[in-house]
């Protein structure tokens, strides 16, 4: 039997338990550190709209003056994910 060693994404850190498994039947999983700002997340993701580090891509992009088709082409998202990520930039 292979062990798989799970990393939280956010915080790189092992203390990670198995959290049940989402609707499409993707194993999720929830990170122990009290300090990590994310608390479940999934290795694979049905959309990459969600994987982490998305939404700091599409932020960089728009300030090398990339449109909004050229982002979402490149990353493999929607439109309308990479504009309501700008106007949540925007706005804070």
């Amino acid at each position: 039997m292979a062990k798989i060693d799970v990393k939280c994404p956010y915080c790189e850190e092992t203390k990670v338990v198995t959290h049940g498994k989402n609707a499409n039947g993707v194993r999720r999983y929830r990170c122990m550190n009290d300090n990590c700002a994310c608390k479940t997340f999934m290795l694979d993701y049905a959309y990459n709209g969600w994987k982490p580090g998305i939404e700091e891509s599409i932020v960089e992009m728009a300030a090398n003056a990339s449109g909004i088709r050229d982002t979402s082409r490149v990353l493999k998202v929607s439109q309308d994910k990479v504009i309501s990520t700008l106007k949540k930039r925007q706005n804070s």
